[in-house]
């Protein structure tokens, strides 16, 4: 969503092959882990500066190309975006 916002896009679709992250972003599963509010906090306030955002669940499995990239970040150990650009 940050670098959405950096494209300057009013609206955006969120994919996640977390079941349990896309509740929460919805708000229909509270998060109960205190590790992990502070980046729901993060991503809930970089959420409301769209006009509309949309969150979807997508199975891992029909989720091939964003799990490679991804996983293509984490051993470069840079941001994904960086690997999109």
């Amino acid at each position: 969503m940050a670098r959405a916002l950096e494209l300057n896009a009013r609206q955006v679709e969120v994919y996640g092959d977390s079941e349990l992250v896309i509740k929460q972003m919805k708000g229909q599963y509270k998060v109960k882990n205190e590790g992990l509010k502070p980046l729901f906090e993060q991503a809930r306030a970089l959420a409301e500066r769209f006009s509309r955002v949309r969150f979807t669940h997508v199975r891992r499995e029909e989720n091939k190309l964003a799990d490679k990239l991804y996983n293509r970040a984490i051993d470069r150990k840079g941001e994904v975006h960086d690997v999109l650009d």
